[in-house]
């Protein structure tokens, strides 16, 4: 099993296990719960005792993993293509597919890193909000806090500076130059591109997806409605 594979089962087994310690421990946690914290770490925000405000930053880190999940390009894009007017057709390119691929197992790696940091930090924290007899002290918790920004800031620049060691062929090149004033945010169109993703020069720690073809606008559609979610989810808690 791949290691980001391992990340994923291990984010999700921390958000069950604190799941599973919160209805445990049930009739330890206040009534109404804690929400919020000022800077001096004491509760100022409070809700009624309910499974969903009880367990609130667990719900929130599980739709935004899947979400974040749901937002990784298929690494089944590099290679797939479709017909377009070969007279028009951009070339196909074996090293740009590589890249593609070389590039979707950094990007999958870095997000099961991420994802199971948060786990950790977000069922920690909940649990610890929840149960006053073992809660974290205030500096430790904003300790935390700020060691998982750090940790993900520093996989990320790796990631995003690593050297893939592939050297475009000769209809990679030509890609890149007709590509040039292509891409943008993950996305590019181009109807006479038969591939369905590329690493632009111009974003090379991105993976471009082409959003003129069926597959790149549900991929599109995939993240939009991903972004929804996390927002609807927040929302919720808010106005609950």
């Amino acid at each position: 099993m791949p290691a980001h594979y391992r990340r994923y089962a291990l984010a999700a087994l921390a958000y069950a296990a604190a799941f599973a310690y919160i209805l445990l421990r049930w009739d330890a946690i206040p009534d109404p719960v804690p929400v919020h914290f000022n800077v001096n770490g004491d509760a100022d925000g409070f809700e009624p005792k309910t499974l969903l405000h009880a367990t609130f930053l667990i719900t929130i880190g599980i739709v935004i993993s899947i979400s974040m999940l749901a937002c990784l390009p298929p690494k089944t894009l590099a290679r797939q293509t479709v017909d377009v007017p070969e007279d028009k057709a951009l070339p196909y390119s074996e090293t740009a597919a590589a890249r593609v691929e070389k590039l979707c197992d950094a990007t999958a790696d870095f997000m099961s890193k991420t994802l199971l940091a948060m786990a950790v930090l977000f069922a920690l924290t909940n649990v610890s909000m929840m149960l006053p007899d073992i809660s974290l002290p205030f500096w430790l918790e904003i300790a935390l806090w700020i060691a998982f920004t750090v940790y993900i800031v520093v996989v990320a620049i790796r990631m995003t500076t690593a050297k893939d060691g592939i050297e475009p062929d000769e209809a990679e090149q030509q890609r890149n130059h007709l590509l040039r004033m292509q891409g943008g945010m993950g996305t590019y169109k181009e109807p006479n591109d038969p591939m369905l993703a590329a690493v632009l020069p111009q974003a090379p720690g991105k993976i471009s997806v082409n959003t003129a073809h069926a597959p790149g606008k549900r991929y599109l559609w995939r993240v939009m409605t991903s972004v929804v979610a996390v927002l609807v989810v927040c929302l919720l808690f808010v106005f609950i």
